[in-house]
């Protein structure tokens, strides 16, 4: 048995709640952060820029389809703009963990897509600048955390890294084949050496659900 990182972004905290308990995930977060859609689509749709709800929780691959099958079928992942849900390969964790899960059976689930996740640690105020240049360069949208101060004036970690009060979080879900371009279209406006001090990482994307469906 293998352990990965479920990780779902939409503005369902109830939903997500239920999921919680419907499949009794001991390892839960929840942070909050807003879409990238630009004004103008939003118009369009009669919509107003709303908080999003980053849910990450910790589970079996054994239990990965069933639970992503449940995602897609009482979110309504396939429509589009309701959010999408993907999980992550876990390279270690405490065996502790292991022994929480291993009574949990089920069939593995086989990864069908190439997808990454890119998170984008930027000074405060840049975040949505490099969204416009993910977007040219072939990102469909992101969502946007952002850096507070909780309980250490040196910031919050994030994926094991320190993120200073003062920066923001942008996450972007995005095809393998675009992924270097976006990243190398960020980083070269809005790289280290630029005032918006930015760094980008990428992360390999198991398996997804509510991209391009």
């Amino acid at each position: 048995m293998n352990l990965k990182l479920l990780f779902i972004i939409n503005d369902d905290e109830k939903k997500i709640k239920i999921l919680i308990d419907e499949f009794n995930l001991p390892f839960n977060a929840i942070m909050y952060g807003e879409g990238t859609a630009s004004q103008g689509i939003l118009d369009f749709l009669g919509l107003t820029k709303t908080e999003k709800i980053i849910f990450s929780s910790i589970i079996p691959d054994t239990r990965e389809k069933e639970i992503l099958n449940y995602i897609k079928k009482e979110m309504q992942l396939k429509e589009i703009g309701r959010g999408v849900a993907f999980t992550i390969p876990f390279t270690s964790s405490p065996s502790y963990i292991h022994e929480i899960f291993k009574e949990k059976k089920g069939s593995k689930m086989k990864n069908k897509l190439e997808y990454h996740l890119l998170i984008n640690i930027l000074v405060e105020g840049y975040a949505e600048k490099a969204m416009d240049v993910a977007k040219k360069n072939g990102a469909n949208g992101g969502t946007l955390i952002k850096g507070r101060e909780v309980g250490n004036k040196n910031g919050f970690k994030f994926f094991n890294m320190t993120v200073e009060p003062e920066k923001d979080i942008l996450l972007i879900v995005c095809k393998d084949s675009d992924k270097n371009k976006i990243m190398e279209a960020i980083l070269e406006k809005y790289g280290a050496n630029t005032e918006a001090r930015g760094i980008s990482i990428s992360l390999p994307i198991d398996n997804a659900i509510g991209i391009n469906e």
